[in-house]
């Protein structure tokens, strides 16, 4: 593969204290894997230092590791990931309030419990795909929103016991009896017999 393709142009940015912006790059992600906040606040603070650019790829592969890395480990982390992301363009770069918002973010990724589950599945989804594996669709995708669901007949009763079946299901007697009550709803072919059977629904 040609270099220029396979080159980290960030390996070419050189930080305020002459460090390579790859080497910095992947010192904060294994850091934050690790756990390791002085070492993770150190390189995040050295990138957010550099250049306002740097500073917004720091921001960026925040954001990734928090699925990345911390996954379901923590379910909240991105969504606070992207609160102080946004909540931090609301002060001056480079000085200020600004940092604040990155060490708590640094702060916070590594203290939860990561999984990186996700990305090993897009990884062996991404080589299965590029070694020609195609996938085929299920049965139950065909249903009357599908073309082919509609060719075969499919309608509301098909759409009830197959396509929208779900798992896991909230364990509760009214979600199962509402369910119940939509299907008899759905096989009554009067209109007139339908109002009535909706307005008798026990709720």
């Amino acid at each position: 593969m040609p270099e220029q393709l396979t080159s980290d142009p960030w390996a070419k940015v050189i930080s305020r204290n002459g460090f390579s912006g790859d080497a910095l790059i992947s010192m904060l992600q294994k850091s934050i894997r690790r756990g390791n906040e002085k070492a993770a606040l150190v390189a995040a603070y050295e990138m957010y230092i550099t250049s306002p650019q740097f500073a917004d790829k720091l921001w960026r592969r925040l954001l990734c590791i928090s699925v990345e890395d911390v996954g379901f480990g923590n379910l909240h982390a991105p969504e606070t990931i992207w609160s102080l992301y946004k909540m931090r363009r609301n002060f001056t770069y480079p000085v200020g309030d600004q940092p604040i918002f990155l060490i708590h973010a640094v702060r916070y990724l590594c203290r939860s419990v990561k999984d990186r589950s996700s990305d090993n599945l897009k990884s062996m989804l991404a080589m299965d795909f590029a070694h020609g594996y195609v996938p085929e669709v299920p049965d139950y995708s065909y249903d009357m929103h599908t073309v082919k669901g509609r060719e075969m007949g499919r309608g509301n009763a098909h759409f009830l016991r197959e396509a929208s079946m779900v798992n896991p299901e909230m364990d509760e007697e009214w979600v199962r009896k509402l369910h119940d009550d939509y299907m008899h709803f759905c096989e009554i072919e009067n209109n007139d017999d339908k109002v009535e059977a909706f307005l008798n629904m026990q709720w």
